[in-house]
């Protein structure tokens, strides 16, 4: 089911969530961005000069997200909701090498560099926060060495399990099949088929997304609020269901908030999953 929604109506809208469940039970995906290989380096582009491998839209959604849920966050700091921050390390970090295999190692070696400078939240996200009066206690952090989740990171995490999942007995293991050359691992869904979630070892948007919503859910969130580009909704809409065909989420609500270009006005959508 969803439904439309007004951009200037996000942060109440997200207020009403966070006061419609139990308090410290709520987490708000909020402010994604993106790190983009500039020179020697990667950035987030979020201030300062901007790249030109930024896209304004992708930076937009990301500013608007951020302050909509700080602000909602900050109005019902007795809910004890948490903000989650996740960072897309994968398609925005390409160095330009011949040698896939070498650019792949740049490519990890740049995003190590990234977070070895940014332990806590990037300064953007720092600064808005801290304008709203938000602290440590405010952010649902990835572990004590780092705030940020990584997308890179998830991503390899669920591939993990999916091959340990294959090669156990449980209950999980039935949706899923392994092609006779390895190469592919697909999860059946009554309404999605047969999904391809691992390819030559890598999986993709969708698969992130399921290992997010696995750890969220370890980690004692039993309703997450997720913000996430337009173009994401449909990938993220499969990665919610495949969730729980992998993992048991119990007692877990997901509400996948997706949002065009912030400077159209165009209104978001609202997907219940």
């Amino acid at each position: 089911m969803s439904a439309s929604l007004p951009l200037d109506q996000l942060a109440s809208f997200l207020a009403q969530e966070i006061t419609s469940a139990p308090a410290g039970t709520v987490a708000i995906l909020a402010g994604h961005y993106a790190i983009f290989t500039q020179g020697a380096d990667a950035t987030d582009a979020l201030e300062g000069a901007p790249s030109a491998d930024a896209p304004r839209d992708f930076l937009a959604f990301t500013r608007l997200t951020w302050g909509a849920a700080c602000r909602a966050v900050a109005a019902q700091q007795s809910q004890r909701a948490r903000l989650m921050v996740l960072v897309d390390d994968v398609l925005g970090v390409r160095p330009a090498l011949a040698d896939r295999s070498a650019a792949e190692r740049l490519g990890a070696e740049l995003v190590a560099r990234y977070f070895a400078r940014t332990p806590e939240l990037p300064p953007y996200h720092a600064r808005i926060a801290a304008e709203r009066g938000l602290g440590d206690g405010d952010v649902l952090r990835r572990d004590d060495t780092r705030w940020i989740f990584s997308e890179r990171e998830l991503r390899a995490a669920l591939v993990t399990h999916v091959h340990k999942e294959l090669r156990s007995l449980g209950d999980h293991a039935a949706v899923l099949c392994e092609s006779a050359d390895s190469a592919t691992i697909t999860v059946s869904h009554p309404d999605h088929g047969a999904y391809c979630l691992v390819h030559s070892g890598h999986t993709n948007c969708a698969g992130g997304y399921v290992e997010l919503l696995a750890e969220a859910h370890r980690r004692g969130v039993r309703t997450l609020v997720a913000m996430v580009p337009m173009r994401c909704l449909a990938p993220v809409s499969v990665g919610t269901a495949i969730a729980r065909e992998l993992y048991e989420l119990n007692d877990f609500t997901v509400v996948n908030v997706a949002i065009g270009d912030p400077e159209t006005g165009a209104p978001a959508v609202v997907a219940r999953g």
